[in-house]
């Protein structure tokens, strides 16, 4: 009778918790392992084949993690191509999710990519203590570490968490498990904030918005109501923007505590960094040359927040330099729900508001159940250009500081909505208008033309001259400021320093 080996305790759970698990993905019928909709015909016979080797490759995994636990030197040869059969599967599933538009990629494609990477990180961690010492094993671990928890949060952000069996809850516990396991410092300073300096002069604001505190929300509904009759009946401006502030400074940890200020922290509550999150490269969505790229949490802060932060034993060489990256409109409270625990909803977001804008021909959004919560994450000069929302939003500055400038939803022709199909997507909602460039902020005018200084320079007084009647407000949102941007209204956003914000969007 063979001899069970040690395995640290912890890393011992972790692998019981993958074994149950790909136990029950090799035994299950299709029906079983589909997704919570049943959409699972799996008409595709490319589908079906990979569904079948997955099982296979899910069966060997288990034979291996016998053979990794008790010590038996016999292994099957079927376990010598685990990982490369595994990464056919993932490169065969990850092509045809870019066969479909995004919300149209059949549930069964999501599924099977999502239990590729899965099982491939329950095979790097099965080779990682295999035939180690006690010590051996907790550094091949911790080297391991990178790469599973990588494979595990593009499960979460690249098709929304699995299907049946590892699905987006058993992702979320097998990450806590990662974390016990790890039980390490990310070697950070403790106690150290991430600077709020502005580097460029504070702007002088000369159209500010109401400051208000105390609000019940039978009053807000009555503001929001009453407004929006306002506006419908006499096309006045309607329920204007509001700063609220008394909904987070005192109330959330994120603030009161200066967690999210606190670079260890936020480590800390990402697996020393090594989540990862989906950054905007470039200056805006609407220049050339912008695009995402996943990455790693501290790969994010040590290249676009604070390099400075970067450990001794990495060579700066190795952070690449890059445009600004922005974490920007991501649903990282549902990616990493530690985080979730440090913010609340505001009780406002429960509140009865007019679910339309009476100066847009836009079908209203339909009904949300719970109100779409996203985190925006940058370094100065970051900005989300011009544009509308389908939703009542409610802004929480949680970080350093944001200027904000809004114009009615009655400026919209005067805003310049770019057009309704840009390559295929509609990009009504934004404006043609830089603001940055406008003020001088920014030396980019136009990217889709070229100009000289005399053409910027008349570019920019035709566009002024076209502004100089319409009304906007504007302000600067500092820590526990909650700005209320109604339905409609036309709004650009500007990080002042290294900034954290949090959006509601409700109806």
């Amino acid at each position: 009778m063979s001899q069970s080996l040690f395995i640290w305790p912890k890393i011992r759970s972790l692998l019981e918790h993958y074994e149950s698990a790909t136990r029950q993905l090799s035994a299950a019928t299709a029906e079983e392992t589909a997704s919570s909709d049943g959409d699972r015909s799996l008409s595709d016979v490319d589908a079906r084949a990979m569904e079948e080797l997955l099982k296979s490759q899910a069966l060997a995994l288990i034979r291996l993690y016998h053979v990794t636990t008790t010590g038996e030197n016999e292994l099957p040869s079927a376990c010598a191509h685990i990982r490369r059969r595994l990464k056919d599967i993932e490169q065969g599933s990850h092509s045809r999710l870019y066969a479909y538009q995004f919300d149209q990629v059949p549930l069964y494609w999501r599924q099977i990519y999502s239990d590729a990477q899965i099982l491939t990180t329950f095979h790097i961690l099965l080779r990682a203590v295999d035939n180690m010492a006690p010590l051996e094993q907790r550094q091949a671990f911790i080297g391991a570490l990178d790469e599973v928890v990588a494979r595990l949060d593009r499960c979460l952000v690249t098709v929304g968490g699995g299907g049946g069996i590892l699905d987006r809850a058993w992702i979320n516990k097998t990450l806590k498990m990662l974390e016990e396991a790890w039980e390490l410092s990310p070697g950070s300073d403790p106690g150290r904030e991430f600077s709020t300096l502005e580097p460029n002069p504070r702007m002088q604001l000369t159209r500010t918005i109401a400051r208000h505190w105390g609000w019940s929300i039978d009053k807000f509904e009555k503001y929001m109501r009453d407004g929006h009759a306002l506006a419908t009946t006499t096309g006045q401006l309607g329920p204007e923007p509001v700063i609220f502030t008394d909904l987070t400074k005192d109330v959330w940890p994120a603030i009161k505590e200066k967690r999210w200020s606190q670079p260890d922290y936020l480590f800390r509550m990402t697996l020393g960094g090594r989540r990862m999150v989906p950054v905007e490269i470039g200056r805006s969505y609407v220049d050339q040359g912008w695009g995402q790229q996943l990455m790693p949490f501290r790969e994010f802060i040590f290249r676009y927040i604070d390099g400075s932060l970067i450990p001794d034993n990495v060579a700066e060489a190795e952070i690449d330099t890059a445009p600004t990256g922005y974490l920007a409109q991501h649903d990282l409270f549902t990616q990493i729900p530690e985080l979730r625990n440090d913010i609340q909803i505001p009780e406002l977001c429960w509140a009865d508001v007019p679910n339309s804008n009476p100066f847009s021909l836009a079908a209203p959004k339909s009904k949300l159940e719970m109100p779409q919560v996203n985190a925006w994450f940058g370094p100065p000069t970051t900005i989300t250009p011009l544009h509308t929302d389908g939703y009542t939003n409610l802004l929480c500055q949680v970080v350093g500081t944001k200027y904000v400038r809004l114009y009615p939803p009655q400026a919209g022709r005067a805003m310049r909505p770019r057009s309704r199909d840009e390559n295929g997507i509609d990009m009504s909602n934004t404006s043609a208008i830089d603001i940055g460039a406008l003020e001088g902020w920014d030396k980019c005018i136009d990217d889709t033309m070229e100009r000289d200084d005399d053409a910027a320079e008349k570019y920019k007084i035709e566009l002024r001259d076209s502004l100089k009647d319409i009304e906007y407000f504007e302000c600067i949102l500092e820590p526990g400021d909650t700005l209320l941007i109604p339905m409609g209204w036309w709004h650009y956003v500007r990080s002042l320093s290294v900034s954290f914000s949090v959006s509601f969007w409700w109806n």
